[in-house]
């Protein structure tokens, strides 16, 4: 039994026997002789099946000027991977070469110079830098602000602080708009540009994205991320989206945090609900404005988002 990943929650076998006593229609193959529980596989989050099969590939390609690239770099450099369903790896190979994928991997030839290649955990993968630039010229423009949101997050934001660093921002964001500004004309480049000066790295998780992204789409304005109120006793809350002009404010509330151990940090679910219930009553009596709550089924579509306004009585 070999593990190909560090990740507890699966058993990743490179010896089908071991896995005998199953149907073989519960496995999963996600790599060359490597099976996988199905229910487990399913459970994780995309992230983790791109970082799993890009370690189980690396082992069987020419390491010497290729590199993963798009999603797959997302997921390497530990950021979200937003929607999809193909876990195949996507890898640049340089040059001209007949061979464009597998069952495994999306081949791309195009120019790789060796200044846009990181090496991460032993695997070639295209710098921070070149996977934003091509994350937000190729994917989906929901893919695309998450991930750049969360780049900028993990940039600027300080976490003991709760305070963003715009030089930091500036940087990052700098770099990103010169390859906008050399590459104009290349696939995509419209959408890589709305999508940095929309991108905001004050958003705190992909779901916040998310909700932005789609109260922008629907011509709702004036969003504030991250709002800080005053509670008194030198207590403040921050404020997923606030809205001065309107007195509302909208949470993105993930069921992740009534599931994730290390979320809960040892309350129970109910516990987590009657916190963020008193959080909320905290803020509407020192700002009397309304707070609206939207979960994932409310913002994986913008028709669902659109419902989701009209049943709050909330119109743009």
């Amino acid at each position: 039994m070999t593990p190909l990943h560090t990740d507890p929650r699966l058993v990743l076998q490179k010896n089908l026997h071991a896995f005998a006593a199953l149907d073989r229609r519960d496995l999963t193959k996600v790599g060359r002789g490597a099976f996988v529980r199905t229910a487990q596989w399913d459970d994780i989050f995309r992230d983790d099946r791109l970082r799993i099969v890009a370690s189980d590939v690396w082992r069987r390609v020419d390491r010497s000027n290729g590199a993963f690239a798009m999603r797959t770099a997302l997921a390497i450099h530990g950021l979200p991977v937003f929607g999809g369903r193909d876990d195949r790896v996507d890898l640049i190979v340089p040059g001209a070469n007949p061979r464009h994928g597998s069952s495994q991997a999306r081949r791309h030839h195009c120019a790789l110079p060796e200044f846009d290649v990181s090496v991460i955990d032993g695997m070639r993968v295209t710098s921070i830098e070149r996977t934003l630039y091509d994350v937000i010229r190729l994917e989906s423009i929901e893919a695309a602000v998450i991930a750049l949101d969360a780049a900028f997050h993990r940039a600027a934001w300080d976490d003991q602080t709760n305070t963003y660093d715009r030089a930091l921002d500036a940087a990052l964001r700098d770099g990103i708009h010169r390859r906008i500004v050399a590459g104009s004309g290349a696939r995509g480049i419209r959408q890589a540009r709305i999508v940095l000066d929309f991108a905001d790295g004050r958003a705190a998780s992909p779901g916040e994205s998310l909700l932005r992204l789609r109260t922008w789409q629907v011509g709702i304005d004036g969003a504030e991320p991250q709002f800080r109120v005053e509670l008194g006793a030198g207590r403040y809350a921050l404020l997923d989206l606030a809205f001065s002009s309107r007195r509302i404010w909208f949470e993105f509330d993930g069921d992740v945090k009534l599931t994730d151990p290390a979320m809960l940090r040892g309350r129970t679910a109910a516990d987590v609900l009657a916190e963020q219930a008193a959080r909320r009553d905290a803020v509407a009596r020192v700002l009397q404005w309304t707070p609206y709550q939207y979960g994932w089924n409310d913002v994986l579509t913008l028709d669902a988002y659109a419902a989701a306004l009209r049943a709050r009585g909330i119109r743009p």
